[in-house]
Parts: structure tokens; C-alpha cells; sequence
């Protein structure tokens, strides 16, 4: 019996269910979720209500509960009103419920709003804006903080006037709120941004004519950090505006100019128009502002430059009389080096007069031109050896100019020398370029560093003619010579007797630069007089013993047989 009437009840309550009334526009779970938002922001105002009554020291704690509580009940009802307000079958008294709901929690939001920036500037009063310790950090986190539920009040706030527009209930009033709130973060956060990067720059330009202060050096980094914080806040709040239509090029092309980083932003149009706008603008003003000066500066860099160019031609004329007095008895190579040395430091003198009156820092030149030349230093060391090797030269004068000297493979008068290099022409009329640390570090062979030099001249004769009379005639032909010095006296001596002739050397002395003169014209004399005297100058000669083959035959027959004590020897 009790097996029959069970199906006998299902039927009726599947009958009852399709004939009850269809429901009042909302489901069970969704009044739920009214009732649930309606209690949380009931908490909301009993927690408001108790805020003067707590101690000062726990408000902070209890506004944060109160802001949390409240964006989270917004952003619920924000999400069940998106759900109900579309239904075509939603009952009056939800919607009702609904629209008394939304404006309850738009009051909310715009009270919060609004108390949150007064705690955040109370905060900043009581906060020096640079200074530097963990209760300061821990101010300023506390600053973020609170603008960060500013950012969830107003977000949630635009969300619900787009769900009010999308429901045809009156939106205008919140979307202009909004604006008007958003409109006036971002305008500040854009003025103070300007004003910092204004006051950066004024103090770098300090900082580079004042590189040591410590105190200018913090102050840059402190007013850096701030400048960070700003623009951080002014990327956030530009989210926003997007949302409410509001135009942000200018705060965009703000953000790319003092980030120094280039985004998508970049791409739109009215933001590239804007940054080039401001760029151009900011160009016409520093000419408009620093253009006359800058102007002068350089006409006076350009003069001053000009000036040191003549004044260092013309102490040449001043260091070159100088150097040339007997009294100091310098080389031409010392006298050419010192005349380019005073003109090129006049030179740079004038030169770094003229970038001090560009405004330049003559310390930062010092302190690049220092690192410059360690790394050149360490780039041309080979170089660094001519230029010591060049200076010792010049110090120790082993030649100077058309000297003929042999060194390091070069045979020929110099030309030419700097610090780096030494040029020698050859008798042929090549010119080598050798290195001055190659000179230095060979042996240095000046044949014209003294004022007189011996003339050595090998003459062969034979072996049949008489010394002492070759000897008189060579000794005649070197007093005759007018190139030939009495003092020191000429001497002629044998030195040899080779394979097929003597050898005597003839050894005048002449002035130097006679010595190639006299060698050859020497020679050619010696050559005359020996064949008006009939004296045999010889050829090489080479005696030759021909022996028949009956001679080389005994010849190896007595080599063979031992003689003949030795042959009683061996027996």
C-alpha cells in the first residue's frame, strides 16, 4: 500500500510545481545575495557610526576595515545589479531594492573617496617629503595604501554608472563625478611631476659645476624617488581616465618623457602629437630663453680659439731666437722639438680658456682626459715606448739633423725627427722611417758627430816592389792633397801581405764633411801615381804544379813503402 502511493505523491507535487505562480523576478540565490549586500553595508554604517567613539591611535585600523568592507560589498552589488537590471521580467520591488541598493553604495563610495585623500594629505603633512628612515617608509607605504582604495572606489563607481547607463537609469551624475575626480588627481599629479622634473634639472646643472657635494647628491637622489613614486600614481590614475573618455595624451607623452621609455603609447596619434608638441615647444623656449647666450658663448669659444691659434704661431718666433743662442748650445732636433712644445701648450692653454667660457667644467675635462688617457695608454703602448725613446733622444743629442749616422739597419742623414719616429734618407735617396724606441735600443753610429775624420785607404802592390818607396809615394800623394790636414798628420802603414800582394793602408785626416770628397779623389790620384811610378798593382795570382804520371806513381810508391827504420821497427 505504501509502495502504490508513492509515485501517487510524486505526481502530485510535480503537478503543484508546474501550477504555482512563476516567480517575482529574482531567484532565491539572488535575494540571497541582496540581503547579504544590504547586511554588509549595514556593518558598514555601524562601523562608521563607532569611528569618533574608538581611541585615535585604532581609527586607522578600523577606516582600513571599513574600506575593505565597502568596496567589497560595491563590486558584489556591481555584479548581481549587471545580472538583474537586464532581465525584461525583473519585479518592481526588486528593482526598486536594486536602485536604492545602488545609490546607497554610490553615497558610500564618494564619502570614502573623499575622506581617503583627506587621511592621505594629513599624512603627507605630518611626513617631510625627503626624508629618509623606516617610520618615513613606512608613511609612505601607508600613502600608497590609501590610494589605492581611492583607485577601487572610483573604479567600482565607474563600473556601476556604466551598469546604471546600460539599465536606462540616470548615470550622468556619477560619470561626471568621476571625471571631475579623476580630472583633478591627474592635473595635480601632473603639475607636481613638472615641478620636480624642473627642479631636477636646476639641480644637476649644479651638480656638474659642483660634483662634489654630498648633500646635492642626496638631494637629486631623494627628489628622483619622489619623481618615481609620482609617476607611478599618474600611470594608474591614466588607467582610470580611460575608462571615463577622458584625454590623457598629454599625461601620456609626460610618463615617455620623463621615464625615458618609449611604450605602445607612442603609437596613437594624439600622444606622439603631443610629446613632439612639447618637445618643440620646450626647444623654442631654451632658445628663446638660453639661444642669445649660447650665441655669445660660442662667438667668444670661436674667438678665444682663433686667438690661440695666432698666439701660438707667434711664440714660435720668440722660442726660436731663443733656443738658437750660442749660449745654450742646443740641437736642431731639441730646438725644433722645444718651438712646437711652446706652441701647442699656448695652444691648449687657449683652448681650455675658451671652454671655461663656454661654461664648461674644467674638472670633468681633467677627470675624462685622465680615464682617456689611461685607456689610450693602454691601447698604443708601443707608441708610448717611441715617445719615452723620442725625449731621451732629444736629451742626449747622440745626433741631429743631416748627421749620417747607421742604426738599427738604416745607413743615411737624417732628415727628420719627431717624438715617435726618426726619418733617414739613404745615399740612394730612400727615406726610412724608424721607430724611436728601435734607435734607441741599438748601438748609434754617427759618423759626422766629430768636426775632423780619417779617410782609410787599402792599396795592394807586389811582391816585387820596394816598401819603403810605395810608402814614399803614398805618403807624397796625401801632403799634396789640399783636403788633407796637416794636424793630425797623415801616416801610411803596412798592415798585410796577402796571397798575392802587400797591403798598406793610407790614413789622412779631413774635415768631415770632405770625407767622401777626399776618399774618392784620393783613390783615383793613388791610381794615377802608382802607374806614373811603374808600380805593379797585381791580380789575384795562384801557383799550379803539374807532375806526369810517372812522378805520381813514385810519389804513392814511397808513401806506401815505410822507410827503413821503421821497417826493422816492426819486425
Amino acid at each position: 500500500m505504501v509502495q502504490r502511493r508513492q509515485p501517487l505523491q510524486t505526481l502530485l507535487v510535480c503537478a503543484c510545481l508546474l501550477a504555482a505562480p512563476p516567480a517575482q523576478g529574482a531567484s532565491g540565490l539572488e535575494a540571497t545575495s541582496l540581503a547579504a549586500v544590504r547586511h554588509e553595508l549595514a556593518r558598514v554604517d555601524q562601523l562608521l557610526a563607532a569611528v569618533d567613539s574608538v581611541h585615535p591611535r585604532d581609527r586607522d585600523g578600523l577606516n582600513t576595515r571599513i574600506d575593505q568592507l565597502g568596496i567589497q560589498a560595491i563590486r558584489s552589488l556591481n555584479v548581481i545589479a549587471g545580472d538583474l537590471l537586464g532581465a525584461p521580467d525583473l519585479a518592481p520591488a526588486v528593482r526598486a531594492e536594486l536602485v536604492e541598493l545602488l545609490d546607497r553604495s554610490a553615497a558610500l563610495a564618494w564619502q570614502r573617496e573623499v575622506t581617503l585623500e583627506q587621511r592621505a594629505a594629513r599624512e603627507r603633512e605630518t611626513l617631510p617629503k625627503f626624508e629618509q628612515s623606516a617610520q618615513a617608509d613606512i608613511a609612505r607605504a601607508f600613502i600608497e595604501d590609501l590610494a589605492r582604495m581611492r583607485k577601487d572606489y572610483i573604479e567600482a563607481t565607474i563600473r556601476q554608472a556604466a551598469i546604471r547607463q546600460a539599465a536606462g537609469l540616470d548615470a550622468e551624475a556619477l560619470f561626471e563625478r568621476s571625471r571631475e575626480r579623476v580630472t583633478l588627481i591627474m592635473e595635480r599629479l601632473t603639475g607636481q611631476i613638472r615641478l620636480d622634473a624642473m627642479s631636477l634639472e636646476e639641480m644637476r646643472a649644479r651638480l656638474a659645476d659642483q660634483p662634489l657635494d654630498e648633500q646635492l647628491q642626496e638631494a637629486v637622489v631623494l627628489v628622483q624617488l619622489k619623481q618615481t613614486r609620482n609617476l607611478n600614481s599618474l600611470e594608474r590614475v591614466i588607467e582610470i581616465a580611460a575608462q571615463l573618455g577622458i584625454t590623457t595624451s598629454e599625461q601620456s607623452s609626460l610618463l615617455i618623457r620623463e621615464r625615458g621609455q618609449i611604450g605602445v603609447e607612442l603609437l596613437e596619434r594624439e600622444v606622439f602629437r603631443t610629446l613632439w608638441n612639447d618637445q618643440f615647444r620646450g626647444l623654442r623656449e631654451g632658445l628663446a630663453r638660453k639661444g642669445p647666450d649660447a650665441l655669445f658663448r660660442m662667438l667668444l669659444f670661436l674667438a678665444l680659439l682663433l686667438l690661440a691659434w695666432i698666439a701660438a704661431r707667434l711664440v714660435r718666433i720668440p722660442v726660436r731666437a731663443l733656443v738658437q743662442r750660442e749660449n745654450f748650445r742646443l740641437s736642431f732636433l731639441l730646438r725644433d722639438a722645444l718651438v712646437s712644445f711652446s706652441s701647442v701648450m699656448v695652444f691648449v692653454a687657449g683652448l681650455f680658456a675658451a671652454l671655461a667660457a663656454m661654461g664648461v667644467s674644467l674638472a670633468h675635462v681633467f677627470a675624462g682626459l685622465g680615464v682617456l688617457g689611461i685607456l689610450v695608454g693602454l691601447a698604443i703602448q708601443d707608441t708610448l715606448g717611441d715617445l719615452a725613446a723620442g725625449v731621451m733622444i732629444l736629451l742626449h743629442r747622440p745626433f741631429d739633423l743631416d748627421d749620417h749616422i747607421k742604426v738599427a739597419g738604416a745607413d743615411g742623414n737624417v732628415r727628420r725627427m719627431n717624438l715617435v719616429a726618426t726619418t733617414v734618407a739613404t745615399f740612394d735617396n730612400q727615406l726610412l722611417v724608424v721607430p724611436n724606441r728601435r734607435i734607441w735600443g741599438d748601438t748609434i753610429v754617427n759618423f759626422t758627430a766629430s768636426r775632423v775624420r780619417r779617410v782609410d785607404i787599402k792599396v795592394g802592390f807586389s811582391y816585387s816592389e820596394d816598401p819603403d818607396h810605395v810608402q814614399s809615394v803614398l805618403m807624397d800623394v796625401l801632403r799634396q792633397h789640399e783636403l788633407v790636414l796637416e794636424s793630425p798628420e797623415p801616416q801610411v802603414n803596412m798592415v798585410g801581405m796577402e796571397d798575392s800582394s802587400l797591403t798598406m793602408v793610407a790614413k789622412p785626416w779631413v774635415r768631415t764633411e770632405h770625407y767622401w770628397i777626399a776618399l774618392w779623389d784620393l783613390t783615383r790620384l793613388i791610381k794615377k801615381r802608382f802607374d806614373a811610378e811603374g808600380i805593379e798593382i797585381p791580380f789575384p795570382q795562384r801557383v799550379v804544379t803539374m807532375r806526369s804520371a810517372d812522378e805520381r806513381a813514385k810519389g804513392e810508391a814511397s808513401v806506401a813503402e815505410p822507410p827503413p827504420d821503421e821497417a826493422g821497427a816492426r819486425l
